[in-house]
């Protein structure tokens, strides 16, 4: 029984999740492409906005492009308090915090955001981070 209802709740997550990319490209890729784009699990096809990549391209030192992948997940966990999101990644975490500081904080893996600043996030990365669900 327990199995059963762990494979019901795995694939209700994935079902949830089929919005993101089948690959993630760097942001080095992204740069690159004319119509800089990823196709997601359910075919369907996300366009990055060139504005937000060249934003990222000034945040992110340029021998850090090819190790930034797009979209930036904003993990939301059941587990964790309400309203609560997790950004995992040291560049990542970077790009976060100058988004909403202003500043780099080095040596942060992953971090935890709340709800007004999912906001202000989501209003300068609308295209280049996307929800997650674990």
């Amino acid at each position: 029984m327990f199995n059963e209802d762990e494979n019901i709740s795995k694939k209700f997550i994935q079902t949830l999740n089929r919005h993101l990319p089948k690959k993630r490209k760097t942001l080095k890729e992204h740069l690159l492409e004319d119509m800089p784009c990823t196709v997601n699990l359910d075919g369907s096809t996300h366009s990055f906005d060139r504005k937000e990549l060249e934003k990222l391209s000034l945040i992110v030192p340029e021998w850090e492009h090819d190790r930034l992948r797009l979209p930036i997940y904003l993990e939301m966990n059941s587990s964790m308090e309400r309203g609560s999101i997790r950004i995992a990644g040291r560049i990542e975490c970077m790009v976060i915090n100058r988004i909403l500081h202003g500043e780099d904080k080095p040596g942060k893996d992953s971090m935890i955001i709340y709800y007004p600043h999912l906001i202000k996030i989501r209003k300068e990365l609308s295209t280049t981070t996307q929800f997650m669900f674990i």
